[in-house]
């Protein structure tokens, strides 16, 4: 009966490994790929234009920005696609609305080239964290062609929360649809354009 007992966990002890190995190996060869650096978000003023002209606005709102600083080392990669997940939190909601809300938007860059201070920025309009509070926590899941590379939150936590609440999507906006499209062209990968 011991020994027995003995085969058993040690075939079980072997199975673990097994499973375990394929995980720890995948997680290597993301990062062989991409490395975040950092992802955080922080309320900023739109950008001045001078214009000739029109009429000039005289109110200046603020912006939430998101933005991750990565490394990737390929050459070249066809495709990144970044999940954003952006929580704000409503110290007092209006009836019927929750305090925290949950966003999620998505930005694939094309044709990114090895990099070691890539950026990837996201954006919610002044009306929506007027509406609905003010940020709480950021994460971003980066993947190519299917693949998980790597995660990262502000504050940092290994859990995926953003799977316990519904998101909303529709309102994370990418740089071309905001006032920032044209600051810093140049430090930003091109962005896919959607599918016609």
């Amino acid at each position: 009966m011991t020994t027995y007992r003995s085969i058993r966990y040690a075939c079980i002890a072997f199975l673990g490994v097994l499973l375990v190995v394929p995980f720890e190996v995948l997680a290597q060869q993301a990062n062989d790929v991409l490395r975040i650096r950092r992802v955080e978000g922080d309320m900023v003023r739109a950008p001045q234009y001078q214009v000739t002209g029109g009429t000039r606005t005289q109110r200046q709102r603020q912006w939430l920005q998101v933005k991750t600083e990565f490394e990737t080392r390929p050459d070249w990669i066809d495709e990144l696609t970044f999940t954003y997940y952006i929580v704000l939190r409503h110290r007092r909601p209006p009836e019927g609305q929750p305090e925290f809300m949950l966003f999620r938007g998505e930005n694939t860059y094309v044709n990114v080239a090895r990099t070691r201070d890539g950026q990837s920025t996201v954006f919610l309009h002044p009306s929506t964290v007027e509406r609905y509070g003010e940020l709480f926590r950021v994460g971003v899941v980066i993947s190519s062609a299917g693949r998980m590379l790597g995660m990262a939150s502000n504050p940092d936590s290994d859990q995926r929360w953003w799977e316990q609440l519904p998101p909303r999507s529709g309102f994370v906006l990418n740089r071309m649809q905001t006032p920032f499209a044209m600051v810093n062209f140049d430090d930003f990968e091109a962005i896919k354009p959607p599918d016609r």
